[in-house]
């Protein structure tokens, strides 16, 4: 199976998505000065990363980083990531504001996807993007309430998308694709929930997929388990349909969509019959 890392994951130690606040690799601040106090990172002995006021630990973490500071609510705060390290997940944001004069660390989000962050005049608002099967993760900063989560938003296909903006698809990775509007619809329709949910999971994982001669083939993979959980999404362009098959670790066949593959295409059957032996 190709395998992609996301793009996302690959930018936790160079930038935090935000508009108006993003780093290029090198560019991330070590210090930001926060009132009186100055707001740096250090290496501990646990290998590990500290936050520091002054020198006084504010969280500990695995890697953490510093983008500046933000105007909210009249108060300026320090924002950055923090995170294990490594790619089982991505950092996650955190804010330093000072309260009753002393700087505090809210956070970082309880998550292991990629957040982005949007400054609004009373409110930062760190939100993950929702796919198929994942909702977006939405979680709310403010001087009074601090970190709060807010409720999870459902992913909704584009609005009036349709077969006409099937080159859209050019280098999607394979849950991006699922969330074509014409594809999600049929498919979030015609699947029962498990496996739905099952398809879904899978093809969030490290994927990659194109447009091929007569439509389109992505594959995924859940990470660690690669070899024996994995997910291959194909888009047949003349018929307009789309058809799957997956694997989830503890199954030992294959499952397909539509369950009966005798009616898929022949460019679909021929490459699903090499995916099925490993060649996926």
């Amino acid at each position: 199976m190709t395998l992609f890392t996301p793009l996302r994951a690959a930018l936790f130690a160079t930038s935090l998505l935000t508009p108006g606040l993003v780093f290029a690799e090198g560019e991330r601040p070590e210090t930001v000065m926060l009132g009186e106090y100055e707001i740096g990172t250090r290496d501990n002995a646990d290998f590990g990363a500290d936050l520091t006021a002054n020198g006084e630990v504010l969280l500990s973490s695995g890697l953490i980083f510093l983008d500046g500071t933000v105007e909210v609510a009249g108060q300026t705060v320090v924002t950055g990531l923090a995170g294990p390290g490594g790619n089982a997940c991505d950092g996650t944001p955190f804010v330093v504001s000072l309260k009753d004069g002393k700087p505090v660390a809210d956070g970082p989000v309880d998550s292991c996807r990629w957040f982005e962050m949007t400054l609004q005049p009373d409110a930062l608002i760190f939100h993950t993007d929702a796919f198929p099967g994942t909702p977006a993760e939405i979680w709310t900063w403010t001087p009074v309430s601090g970190l709060t989560e807010a409720s999870p938003e459902e992913f909704t296909p584009k609005a009036g998308q349709g077969w006409e903006d099937f080159g859209s698809l050019a280098g999607a990775h394979p849950v991006d694709a699922l969330g074509f509007a014409p594809v999600y619809q049929e498919m979030r329709a015609g699947m029962n929930p498990g496996d739905w949910d099952g398809l879904t999971a899978i093809l969030s994982g490290l994927g990659s997929g194109d447009l091929v001669e007569k439509g389109y083939r992505g594959s995924a993979c859940t990470k660690f388990v690669c070899e024996q959980e994995w997910a291959v999404l194909w888009i047949d362009q003349a018929s307009q349909k789309a058809f799957a098959m997956w694997k989830a670790e503890a199954d030992e066949m294959p499952k397909t969509w539509p369950a009966d593959p005798g009616g898929w295409p022949d460019w679909v059957g021929e490459d699903a019959a090499a995916s099925a032996t490993g060649a996926n």
